[in-house]
């Protein structure tokens, strides 16, 4: 099994920009941005943090950049298959080197979403943006929506997410549903759980299989000044650091 993302998920505004990219330039770290209409519109503060995210990303070359888009901005993707015009400029911005400095796109698909999914208009967006991968949370919700899209032909990819998440730990790992799908697993990973996951999930892929991993409830942390749980940059690094370990001594 080859780890190909460590992904750490939903770093927002109170996080300095500095950190980040040093957190985005560990060994197959990857920085995953939730995106929803009600944080991300113009002018709002997680928008102007995450405007000065991407120059540091398109200034500095070989970091791993994802957003995962949810609520109704999800919805207009699946049902009216277009992307809102701040993601579409988000999603065109490359680097010097003309690569896109978004490469993977996890789209959360809301309860509308699965009701109403357009899967020939998904195709066709995956097809236009083909030099990005798209992801899809796989679990008992959105299983029916996604073997629509399947049926199209259309390249994505799927993680693997019992909890629709919630950072949940399943009983058990699933095997990979597609063999020419690219899969990730996520659901209750932390600092110290991720050796026992990885450990686990290799015995349900295949030897040569390309996998990521994807942390969020896990990594974050409060103070005393801040009862809110925030993205803790140190958590995440740890969590780095030890998969990336367990990938070294395999």
């Amino acid at each position: 099994m080859n780890l190909r993302y460590i992904t750490c998920s939903d770093p927002r505004e109170h996080n300095r920009i500095s950190d980040i990219v040093d957190l985005a330039k560990m060994p197959h770290a990857e920085i995953a941005v939730q995106c929803h209409p009600s944080k991300m519109s113009d002018g709002m503060p997680r928008n102007v943090w995450f405007q000065k995210l991407l120059k540091q990303f398109r200034d500095i070359q070989k970091l791993h950049l994802a957003i995962h888009i949810n609520k109704e901005w999800a919805d207009v993707i699946c049902c009216a298959g277009k992307f809102p015009d701040v993601l579409l400029e988000w999603i065109k911005l490359r680097d010097c080197a003309n690569r896109p400095v978004i490469q993977r796109i996890q789209i959360n698909m809301p309860d509308f979403a699965v009701q109403n999914i357009q899967p020939d208009k998904v195709a066709q967006i995956i097809n236009d943006f083909h030099r990005r991968e798209f992801i899809f949370q796989y679990n008992d919700r959105t299983k029916d929506a996604i073997e629509k899209i399947h049926r199209t032909g259309a390249k994505f990819s799927l993680l693997f997410d019992a909890s629709g998440g919630n950072g949940i730990q399943p009983q058990t790992w699933q095997k990979p549903i597609y063999a020419t799908h690219k899969t990730g697993y996520s659901g209750g990973i932390s600092p110290d759980n991720v050796i026992h996951n990885l450990r686990q999930i290799n015995t349900v892929v295949s030897p040569d299989a390309d996998i990521w991993i994807d942390a969020e409830k896990r990594l974050t942390s409060n103070n005393l000044f801040d009862e809110k749980n925030k993205f803790d940059v140190d958590l995440a690094k740890l969590y780095v650091k030890r998969a990336n370990d367990w990938s070294k001594q395999r």
